[in-house]
């Protein structure tokens, strides 16, 4: 049991307030490893052994607190401060003993022992086989528990064995942590992530947290999934932009890659390089030496000279350029080495005359002079002369038209030579398309003709000095004949706008009344209009009420006759007047127009009616 030592004589009541203290403590905080609190009251000693020299006196004397821990005999007395765990051993069991403010223990029993303190917040705490570990944030802690190793994420862990060991604690922001055989790994997104397993490359391309145990496990690196080239033994993944194409071999044959993302799975499809089919340039250069910026030709007059020469290519069939010359450095190379040719050939056959007619033309176009640019001044003053002399003989010859072979500069004459010998030819035996060659600079290397070109230079200079003020005269003159001929043009202007605006306003005037004339007119005619219309309808309403009335008239005719009729039909003499009326009309009828004398028999003269059938009239009349 343990035991809350008393160090001073207490009365009664101050132990019995001391123990309740202790046991509500006891019963709040139980769930510590050790909080047994029992209190000892240890009676005075009698009267006869206050001796300091007795054995009594010797075990039970007062000791300051300034001096814990204390052990007398069986009896362990011992504080553990705030904040901090008590490591103590109960025979050969380990215990942490714990206090939030602190405490004074006692413990009675002859096999406790006291260790000392340790503070609670330290990463790592060991007493025997109790260890209490805490992972601080963003870290993993890399421990071994029975020789298994293990990673502990952020907290507080606790163990209790005889076998462990801490070994070091991990940053979650490195991209791997690879402990024993345990690899953690973190795949960002837009990469993927290359590693081994069983001697096999393995890709990881979703973006997140990898946790292996193997001990053939090894992660190597992750890389941006836009790399053009990643390659991890025989497994390959090529991307290949626009205006590329990848080269590369499998089993010994040549495939080209087009553009696009190729996964590659074959150890023997190997993969050699990149090859653009987009415009490039090339700086000419002898004996494929970068250094030197200018190409040395000699011109037809073996004087040396100095060239800054670009070709201009782009590769339209790349398999026919990889088979027939090689990889990039080789194509390169051979057009190079071409160009050259060509270029050396061509400048062989020029004079320099003919060289320094372009060196204008150049400048006026690319700006590119060299150090030397009075030097090649002075010789396109020495051959302007020349040239226009030429121009103007061609142009009378050929009665006024342009001869390009005379007329066109050197350059651009090159230019053209130089094309149609490589084009053809290198798009259908290489497939590769020269595009253009530029002359970007020039220089006469031979001393003893530069300084004769320098001392001519300042000549030429002062002569172009001189017909620039001519030229400057000229365009006062110029300018002052064109503000005369402005001001008189102004002039013309003004009276030709003011002529303009009067005849404006005449015109609007005669349209103005035009339209009066009109809009009068318009009225007339429509009261004449009116007036028409009026009446007509007068007009169509009498012939109405006329029509209206003869209509009545032959209504009222129509039904007194068929009253007649009926009542004439009604008897026997009513039937024989009608049938006499209906022979005199038809006689009047039939006799109508008749001029010339008809003779008729004696019967009919006595009766003209004997003419017709009086049965048959009879029957007419009965019909109707």
């Amino acid at each position: 049991p343990f035991y809350q030592a008393s160090l001073s004589s207490f009365t009664t009541f101050s132990l019995f307030f001391t123990y309740y203290f202790y046991y509500t403590i006891f019963l709040n905080y139980h769930h510590y490893l050790i909080f047994f609190f029992f209190f000892l009251m240890i009676r005075r000693p009698p009267r006869s052994t206050l001796s300091s020299s007795s054995a009594a006196s010797d075990v039970y004397k007062r000791q300051p607190f300034s001096s814990l821990p204390i052990k007398v005999g069986p009896i362990n007395i011992f504080r553990v401060p705030v904040g901090h765990y008590g490591m103590v051993f109960v025979g050969n069991d380990p215990f942490l003993v714990s206090s939030e403010d602190g405490g004074l223990f006692a413990v009675n029993n002859p096999a406790f022992r006291y260790m000392g303190s340790i503070k609670i917040g330290e990463t790592y705490i060991n007493h025997s086989t109790i260890h209490i570990i805490r992972v601080p944030k963003g870290s993993y802690g890399c421990v071994k528990q029975n020789n298994v190793p293990a990673l502990l994420p952020p907290g507080v862990h606790v163990f209790k064995t005889d076998d462990f060991v801490l070994t070091k604690f991990a940053s979650l922001s490195d991209e791997s942590v690879t402990f024993e055989t345990i690899t953690r790994f973190f795949v960002p997104k837009g990469n993927i992530g290359l590693a081994w397993r069983d001697s096999q490359p393995i890709f990881f391309q979703e973006r997140g947290v990898y946790l292996v145990d193997s001990p053939m496990f090894r992660y190597v690196e992750s890389v941006p999934i836009e790399t053009p080239k990643i390659i991890l033994g025989s497994r390959k993944i090529i991307t290949v932009k626009e205006g590329m194409v990848g080269v590369s071999h499998h089993k010994g044959q040549l495939k080209i890659l087009p553009p696009g993302r190729h996964v590659i799975e074959d150890e023997e499809h190997v993969f050699d390089e990149f090859l653009s089919t987009q415009q490039k340039s090339l700086n000419l250069t002898k004996d494929s030496n970068p250094s030197q910026l200018l190409m040395v030709c000699e011109s037809r007059e073996l004087v040396r000279i100095g060239i800054q020469a670009s070709v201009f290519y782009n590769i339209r069939d790349p398999k026919l350029a990889v088979i027939k010359i090689g990889d990039v450095k080789d194509i390169e190379n051979f057009i190079n080495d071409t160009a050259t040719a060509v270029i050396t050939t061509i400048i062989r056959t020029t004079s320099l005359a003919e060289i320094a007619q372009s060196g204008r033309a150049m400048e006026k176009g690319t700006g590119m002079m060299g150090d030397d640019g009075d030097q090649q001044q002075s010789m396109m003053a020495a051959a302007e002369h020349d040239r226009n002399s030429s121009k103007k003989k061609a142009h009378d010859d050929d009665g006024g038209g342009d001869d390009l072979e005379t007329n066109l500069p050197f350059f651009d004459r090159m230019h053209t030579d130089f094309i149609s010998r490589l084009r053809e030819n290198f798009l259908n035996e290489y497939g590769i398309f020269m595009l253009n060659v530029r002359i970007g600079d020039f220089k006469v290397l031979d001393e003893d003709i530069s300084q004769s070109i320098a001392n001519h230079a300042s000549t030429t200079a002062a002569t172009q000095a001189k017909l620039a003020n001519l030229e400057g005269n000229r365009q006062i003159d110029l300018v002052n004949k064109d503000s005369d001929f402005r001001i008189e043009r102004m002039q013309a202007d003004v009276d030709a706008h003011r002529m303009t605006t009067n005849a404006r306003a005449r015109a609007l005037a005669m349209k103005e009344d035009a339209q009066a004339q009109a809009e009068a007119l318009k009225i007339a005619a429509a009261a004449r209009m009116e007036a028409t219309k009026l009446e007509a309808e007068a007009e169509a309403g009498s012939i109405r009420v006329i029509a209206q009335a003869e209509a009545e008239a032959t209504r009222a005719k129509g039904d007194a006759e068929s009253e007649r009729a009926t009542k004439l039909g009604s008897i026997a003499f009513g039937r024989e007047v009608t049938l006499a009326e209906i022979h005199a009309n038809m006689v009047e009828k039939s006799m109508a127009g008749v001029e010339k004398v008809v003779y008729l028999p004696t019967e009919m003269q006595k009766n003209p009616f004997a003419l017709f059938s009086q049965d048959a009239l009879s029957k007419v009349v009965a019909t109707k």
